[in-house]
């Protein structure tokens, strides 16, 4: 049985999609009329992401480090010398470039999060939610690298 966190991240995750794929087309449609008018070559097939599409990757790109973070804590808890401290430093600064700077900060809290707050609706109040979950998230990465 689904929860009620479940749909309404499943809804937010929509909103979040159709803003972000807003604000990608406009700049793709800036970079087009700049191409047109400097008569460029145009991109190979295959080489344009849409914005969900490229959301999503992200999304999994950050899933993987947390995978590691599960499989740590189980063999933390029965066998600490198990799990290399390197292994969890190099996956916790790895969040903190991509997924903290760069995913969150320069793309989900400033393009997307507010494109949301102002289309309004049910879905205006997530970014502040997401907006915690990722400012104590960068308190959880900040204990791990230490």
């Amino acid at each position: 049985m689904k929860s009620g966190n479940d749909d309404n991240r499943r809804k937010f995750l929509r909103v979040s999609a159709i803003a972000g794929a807003g604000v990608v087309l406009a700049a793709c449609e800036k970079k087009a009329i700049i191409s047109a008018e400097n008569d460029s070559k145009p991109e190979e097939k295959g080489g344009e992401v849409t914005a969900t599409e490229d959301l999503m990757r992200e999304h999994g790109v950050l899933r993987r480090a947390l995978l590691v973070y599960s499989a740590a804590v189980t063999k933390l808890r029965s066998n600490p010398s198990l799990v290399p401290p390197d292994a969890l430093q190099k996956t916790a600064k790895l969040f903190r470039a991509f997924g903290e700077e760069y995913h969150e900060k320069k793309l989900e809290e400033a393009y997307i999060f507010p494109a949301v707050r102002k289309a309004g609706g049910e879905a205006a109040t997530y970014p502040d939610i997401l907006v915690a979950q990722h400012n104590r998230g960068r308190e959880i990465t900040d204990y791990i690298v230490a």
